[in-house]
Protein backbone atom coordinates (compact mmCIF):
# COMPACT_ATOMS: atom_id res chain seq x y z
CA UNK A 1 0.00 0.00 0.00
CA UNK A 2 1.41 3.78 -0.70
CA UNK A 3 2.13 5.69 2.14
CA UNK A 4 -0.25 8.12 3.13
CA UNK A 5 1.26 12.21 2.29
CA UNK A 6 -0.22 14.98 4.91
CA UNK A 7 -1.50 17.34 1.99
CA UNK A 8 -1.69 21.74 3.81
CA UNK A 9 -4.07 23.98 1.78
CA UNK A 10 -4.72 27.81 3.45
CA UNK A 11 -7.64 29.38 1.84
CA UNK A 12 -8.86 33.08 1.85
CA UNK A 13 -12.26 33.10 -0.31
CA UNK A 14 -15.11 31.34 1.23
CA UNK A 15 -16.35 30.23 -2.72
CA UNK A 16 -12.79 28.34 -2.52
CA UNK A 17 -13.50 27.08 0.36
CA UNK A 18 -17.03 25.47 -0.63
CA UNK A 19 -15.25 23.91 -3.40
CA UNK A 20 -12.16 21.88 -1.17
CA UNK A 21 -14.71 21.34 1.41
CA UNK A 22 -16.73 19.61 -1.20
CA UNK A 23 -13.82 17.93 -2.59
CA UNK A 24 -12.12 16.65 0.57
CA UNK A 25 -14.37 16.26 3.40
CA UNK A 26 -18.51 16.64 1.94
CA UNK A 27 -20.71 18.66 -0.27
CA UNK A 28 -22.18 21.50 2.20
CA UNK A 29 -24.13 24.77 2.27
CA UNK A 30 -21.78 27.59 3.68
CA UNK A 31 -22.06 30.97 4.66
CA UNK A 32 -20.84 33.21 6.57
CA UNK A 33 -21.63 37.21 8.01
CA UNK A 34 -17.84 37.99 7.18
CA UNK A 35 -17.49 36.72 3.54
CA UNK A 36 -14.49 39.24 3.10
CA UNK A 37 -12.54 39.03 6.05
CA UNK A 38 -13.15 34.94 5.61
CA UNK A 39 -9.91 32.58 6.09
CA UNK A 40 -9.49 28.89 6.30
CA UNK A 41 -6.32 26.09 6.27
CA UNK A 42 -7.22 22.73 6.17
CA UNK A 43 -4.43 20.05 6.72
CA UNK A 44 -5.21 16.76 5.82
CA UNK A 45 -4.73 12.68 5.05
CA UNK A 46 -6.29 9.85 4.27
CA UNK A 47 -5.39 6.14 5.47
CA UNK A 48 -7.06 3.59 3.56
CA UNK A 49 -10.55 5.29 3.47
CA UNK A 50 -10.35 6.94 6.70
CA UNK A 51 -9.76 10.86 5.95
CA UNK A 52 -8.00 12.79 9.13
CA UNK A 53 -7.93 17.17 8.78
CA UNK A 54 -7.23 19.91 11.16
CA UNK A 55 -9.20 22.76 10.43
CA UNK A 56 -9.44 26.40 11.22
CA UNK A 57 -11.52 28.53 10.16
CA UNK A 58 -12.86 32.25 10.85
CA UNK A 59 -16.62 32.24 12.25
CA UNK A 60 -19.35 30.47 9.70
CA UNK A 61 -22.10 28.43 9.11
CA UNK A 62 -22.56 24.89 7.20
CA UNK A 63 -25.66 23.08 6.49
CA UNK A 64 -25.47 19.62 5.22
CA UNK A 65 -29.21 19.78 3.38
CA UNK A 66 -31.34 16.83 2.31
CA UNK A 67 -30.97 17.52 -1.07
CA UNK A 68 -27.23 17.34 -0.28
CA UNK A 69 -26.94 14.29 1.97
CA UNK A 70 -29.57 12.08 -0.51
CA UNK A 71 -27.07 12.40 -3.21
CA UNK A 72 -24.23 10.83 -0.88
CA UNK A 73 -22.84 8.12 -2.63
CA UNK A 74 -20.55 6.41 0.06
CA UNK A 75 -22.11 6.72 3.69
CA UNK A 76 -19.61 8.25 6.65
CA UNK A 77 -19.68 9.23 10.06
CA UNK A 78 -17.39 11.92 10.92
CA UNK A 79 -15.88 12.68 14.38
CA UNK A 80 -15.55 16.46 15.05
CA UNK A 81 -13.26 17.29 18.07
CA UNK A 82 -13.09 20.88 19.11
CA UNK A 83 -9.62 21.95 19.69
CA UNK A 84 -10.38 25.84 19.65
CA UNK A 85 -13.25 27.91 20.34
CA UNK A 86 -17.20 26.94 20.21
CA UNK A 87 -19.40 25.73 18.03
CA UNK A 88 -23.24 23.50 18.05
CA UNK A 89 -24.33 21.01 15.64
CA UNK A 90 -28.10 19.85 15.07
CA UNK A 91 -29.09 16.26 13.67
CA UNK A 92 -31.60 13.90 14.08
CA UNK A 93 -33.23 16.26 16.55
CA UNK A 94 -29.89 16.24 18.68
CA UNK A 95 -28.19 19.58 19.34
CA UNK A 96 -24.78 19.48 21.28
CA UNK A 97 -22.42 22.41 21.48
CA UNK A 98 -19.01 21.54 21.66
CA UNK A 99 -16.26 23.62 23.67
CA UNK A 100 -12.73 22.68 23.46
CA UNK A 101 -12.32 19.02 23.92
CA UNK A 102 -15.55 18.13 23.31
CA UNK A 103 -16.48 15.66 20.60
CA UNK A 104 -19.65 14.70 18.35
CA UNK A 105 -20.27 11.98 15.49
CA UNK A 106 -22.28 12.82 12.68
CA UNK A 107 -24.19 10.93 9.97
CA UNK A 108 -23.21 12.42 6.67
CA UNK A 109 -26.11 10.35 5.16
CA UNK A 110 -28.68 12.75 6.96
CA UNK A 111 -29.12 16.67 7.47
CA UNK A 112 -27.47 17.97 9.85
CA UNK A 113 -26.00 22.26 10.45
CA UNK A 114 -22.49 23.61 12.11
CA UNK A 115 -22.41 26.94 13.36
CA UNK A 116 -18.87 28.44 14.65
CA UNK A 117 -19.79 30.99 16.42
CA UNK A 118 -15.91 32.35 16.08
CA UNK A 119 -12.52 31.37 15.28
CA UNK A 120 -12.02 28.10 15.39
CA UNK A 121 -9.86 25.20 15.20
CA UNK A 122 -11.59 21.29 14.86
CA UNK A 123 -10.08 17.94 14.37
CA UNK A 124 -12.43 15.91 11.34
CA UNK A 125 -12.03 12.32 11.01
CA UNK A 126 -14.38 10.61 8.10
CA UNK A 127 -15.15 7.05 7.94
CA UNK A 128 -16.89 4.68 6.29
CA UNK A 129 -19.54 3.24 8.44
CA UNK A 130 -19.14 -0.05 7.90
CA UNK A 131 -16.12 0.18 10.67
CA UNK A 132 -18.36 1.25 13.50
CA UNK A 133 -18.68 -1.42 15.97
CA UNK A 134 -22.54 -0.55 18.05
CA UNK A 135 -25.57 -2.19 17.58
CA UNK A 136 -28.21 -0.81 15.46
CA UNK A 137 -30.03 1.02 17.70
CA UNK A 138 -27.21 2.50 19.07
CA UNK A 139 -26.10 3.91 15.18
CA UNK A 140 -29.61 5.38 14.90
CA UNK A 141 -29.25 6.96 18.35
CA UNK A 142 -25.80 8.65 18.10
CA UNK A 143 -25.85 11.30 15.35
CA UNK A 144 -25.39 14.63 16.65
CA UNK A 145 -24.81 13.41 20.14
CA UNK A 146 -21.72 15.18 22.23
CA UNK A 147 -19.48 13.71 24.52
CA UNK A 148 -17.47 15.90 26.86
CA UNK A 149 -13.63 15.56 27.17
CA UNK A 150 -13.72 16.95 30.46
CA UNK A 151 -14.61 13.74 32.75
CA UNK A 152 -14.77 9.58 32.36
CA UNK A 153 -14.11 8.20 29.29
CA UNK A 154 -14.85 10.94 27.22
CA UNK A 155 -11.99 12.41 28.64
CA UNK A 156 -9.58 9.62 27.76
CA UNK A 157 -10.77 9.46 24.08
CA UNK A 158 -10.49 13.46 23.94
CA UNK A 159 -6.83 13.53 25.04
CA UNK A 160 -6.14 10.93 22.33
CA UNK A 161 -7.90 12.83 19.68
CA UNK A 162 -5.83 16.05 20.65
CA UNK A 163 -2.78 13.95 20.24
CA UNK A 164 -3.86 12.87 16.59
CA UNK A 165 -4.57 16.48 15.87
CA UNK A 166 -1.16 17.75 16.94
CA UNK A 167 0.68 14.68 15.14
CA UNK A 168 -0.71 13.84 11.82
CA UNK A 169 2.36 12.96 10.04
CA UNK A 170 2.49 9.91 12.78
CA UNK A 171 -0.21 8.82 10.28
CA UNK A 172 2.05 8.80 7.23
CA UNK A 173 3.60 5.51 9.39
CA UNK A 174 3.28 1.79 8.31
CA UNK A 175 1.10 1.46 11.82
CA UNK A 176 -1.15 4.53 10.68
CA UNK A 177 -4.16 2.29 9.39
CA UNK A 178 -3.92 0.57 12.55
CA UNK A 179 -3.87 3.88 14.56
CA UNK A 180 -6.82 4.95 12.58
CA UNK A 181 -9.17 2.19 13.55
CA UNK A 182 -7.76 1.98 17.05
CA UNK A 183 -9.60 5.94 16.97
CA UNK A 184 -12.54 4.86 15.56
CA UNK A 185 -13.29 1.62 18.50
CA UNK A 186 -12.24 4.29 21.46
CA UNK A 187 -14.95 6.91 19.86
CA UNK A 188 -17.34 4.10 19.08
CA UNK A 189 -16.78 3.00 22.77
CA UNK A 190 -17.08 6.50 24.71
CA UNK A 191 -20.53 6.75 22.39
CA UNK A 192 -21.41 3.26 23.64
CA UNK A 193 -20.65 4.55 27.18
CA UNK A 194 -23.09 7.35 26.95
CA UNK A 195 -26.05 5.39 25.47
CA UNK A 196 -25.39 2.11 28.07
CA UNK A 197 -24.80 -0.69 25.07
CA UNK A 198 -22.23 -3.18 24.73
CA UNK A 199 -19.80 -3.21 22.27
CA UNK A 200 -18.66 -6.60 21.09
CA UNK A 201 -14.99 -7.36 20.94
CA UNK A 202 -12.91 -6.83 17.75
CA UNK A 203 -9.95 -8.07 16.87
CA UNK A 204 -7.49 -6.54 14.40
CA UNK A 205 -6.19 -9.31 12.46
CA UNK A 206 -6.94 -9.83 9.24
CA UNK A 207 -8.86 -6.16 9.86
CA UNK A 208 -8.04 -4.64 5.83
CA UNK A 209 -9.70 -7.79 3.98
CA UNK A 210 -12.74 -7.82 6.64
CA UNK A 211 -12.78 -4.16 5.88
CA UNK A 212 -12.74 -5.12 1.88
CA UNK A 213 -15.40 -7.70 2.32
CA UNK A 214 -17.63 -5.40 3.85
CA UNK A 215 -16.95 -3.19 1.13
CA UNK A 216 -18.07 -5.98 -1.30
CA UNK A 217 -21.27 -6.67 0.66
CA UNK A 218 -22.58 -3.48 1.17
CA UNK A 219 -21.56 -2.61 -2.76
CA UNK A 220 -24.41 -6.25 -3.28
CA UNK A 221 -26.99 -5.53 -0.53
CA UNK A 222 -29.93 -5.25 -2.14
CA UNK A 223 -29.08 -8.85 -3.61
CA UNK A 224 -31.55 -11.50 -2.23
CA UNK A 225 -29.18 -14.04 -3.29
CA UNK A 226 -26.21 -12.76 -1.72
CA UNK A 227 -24.52 -15.51 1.05
CA UNK A 228 -21.68 -16.99 2.29
CA UNK A 229 -20.25 -18.70 -1.29
CA UNK A 230 -20.40 -15.73 -3.35
CA UNK A 231 -19.28 -13.58 -0.80
CA UNK A 232 -16.35 -16.19 -0.43
CA UNK A 233 -15.87 -16.72 -4.11
CA UNK A 234 -14.93 -13.43 -4.44
CA UNK A 235 -12.28 -12.91 -2.51
CA UNK A 236 -10.90 -16.07 -2.95
CA UNK A 237 -11.26 -17.55 -0.11
CA UNK A 238 -13.12 -20.39 1.81
CA UNK A 239 -16.69 -20.06 3.94
CA UNK A 240 -14.91 -21.26 6.66
CA UNK A 241 -12.24 -18.43 6.43
CA UNK A 242 -15.46 -16.15 5.67
CA UNK A 243 -16.98 -16.79 8.98
CA UNK A 244 -13.50 -16.57 11.14
CA UNK A 245 -12.66 -13.20 9.99
CA UNK A 246 -16.65 -12.18 10.90
CA UNK A 247 -15.64 -14.11 14.50
CA UNK A 248 -12.62 -12.40 15.04
CA UNK A 249 -15.00 -8.85 14.69
CA UNK A 250 -17.30 -9.73 17.65
CA UNK A 251 -19.91 -11.12 14.88
CA UNK A 252 -21.71 -13.59 12.00
CA UNK A 253 -21.85 -12.63 7.99
CA UNK A 254 -25.16 -13.19 8.46
CA UNK A 255 -25.91 -10.73 11.39
CA UNK A 256 -23.46 -7.93 10.28
CA UNK A 257 -25.67 -8.35 6.40
CA UNK A 258 -28.84 -8.22 8.55
CA UNK A 259 -28.32 -5.24 10.75
CA UNK A 260 -26.95 -2.88 7.57
CA UNK A 261 -29.94 -3.89 5.87
CA UNK A 262 -32.15 -2.89 8.70
CA UNK A 263 -30.55 -0.12 8.97
CA UNK A 264 -30.95 1.00 4.78
CA UNK A 265 -34.85 -0.02 5.65
CA UNK A 266 -34.38 2.69 8.61
CA UNK A 267 -33.21 5.57 6.41
CA UNK A 268 -35.74 4.94 3.70
CA UNK A 269 -38.67 4.68 5.71
CA UNK A 270 -37.61 8.13 7.32
CA UNK A 271 -37.11 9.50 3.75
CA UNK A 272 -39.81 12.23 3.47
CA UNK A 273 -39.32 11.94 -0.82
CA UNK A 274 -39.83 7.89 -0.21
CA UNK A 275 -42.98 8.12 1.33
CA UNK A 276 -44.88 6.65 -1.64
CA UNK A 277 -43.36 3.23 -1.30
CA UNK A 278 -45.56 0.98 1.02
CA UNK A 279 -43.64 -0.48 4.45
CA UNK A 280 -43.51 -4.13 2.18
CA UNK A 281 -41.80 -2.72 -0.67
CA UNK A 282 -38.99 -1.27 1.43
CA UNK A 283 -38.72 -3.91 3.19
CA UNK A 284 -38.54 -6.00 -0.01
CA UNK A 285 -35.84 -3.64 -1.60
CA UNK A 286 -33.31 -5.03 1.21
CA UNK A 287 -34.25 -8.62 0.98
CA UNK A 288 -36.71 -9.40 3.86
CA UNK A 289 -39.65 -10.73 2.40
CA UNK A 290 -41.77 -11.91 5.47
CA UNK A 291 -43.83 -8.82 6.58
CA UNK A 292 -44.17 -9.98 9.91
CA UNK A 293 -40.43 -11.39 10.65
CA UNK A 294 -39.30 -7.71 8.85
CA UNK A 295 -41.87 -5.84 11.73
CA UNK A 296 -40.29 -7.75 14.35
CA UNK A 297 -37.04 -8.07 14.04
CA UNK A 298 -36.96 -3.83 13.57
CA UNK A 299 -38.70 -3.57 16.63
CA UNK A 300 -36.46 -5.47 18.06
CA UNK A 301 -33.65 -3.51 16.61
CA UNK A 302 -35.09 -0.09 17.21
CA UNK A 303 -37.83 -0.06 19.63
CA UNK A 304 -40.37 0.50 17.47
CA UNK A 305 -42.44 -0.97 14.72
CA UNK A 306 -41.94 0.05 10.94
CA UNK A 307 -45.11 1.61 11.14
CA UNK A 308 -44.55 3.71 14.11
CA UNK A 309 -41.22 4.70 13.08
CA UNK A 310 -42.21 6.04 10.14
CA UNK A 311 -44.99 8.53 11.05
CA UNK A 312 -42.99 9.65 14.09
CA UNK A 313 -40.05 10.44 11.74
CA UNK A 314 -41.96 12.35 9.02
CA UNK A 315 -44.17 14.10 11.16
CA UNK A 316 -41.47 15.11 13.71
CA UNK A 317 -43.13 13.27 16.99
CA UNK A 318 -40.35 11.63 18.32
CA UNK A 319 -36.99 13.63 17.96
CA UNK A 320 -34.52 10.50 18.55
CA UNK A 321 -35.30 9.15 14.88
CA UNK A 322 -34.25 10.79 11.82
CA UNK A 323 -34.82 15.23 11.53
CA UNK A 324 -37.99 16.65 11.79
CA UNK A 325 -38.82 19.35 8.69
CA UNK A 326 -37.81 19.99 5.32
CA UNK A 327 -34.09 21.29 5.07
CA UNK A 328 -33.94 21.55 1.85
CA UNK A 329 -32.42 24.34 0.40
Amino acid sequence: MEAAKITTTEIRDLNEWRQTVASRLLPLSIDSDDVEGFHATIQGITVNGIRLFNITATKHRLERTRRLAQGSADPFYSISLQLKGTSTIEQNGNTATLQPNDFAVYDSTFPYRRTFADDSQTLVVMFPQQLVNLPPRALAEIAGLGISGQHGLGAIVAHFLVGVADNLEAFQSSLGLSMAHSLVDLVSAAFSEKLGVVVPHRSDAHLELTMRIRDYIISQLSDPELGLNQIAEAHFISTRYLQVLFREQGTTVSTWMRERRLEMCRRDLGDPLGQADSIRAVAERWSFYNPAHFSRIFKNAYGYSPRDYRLNVLHGHDSSFGVSGDQAP
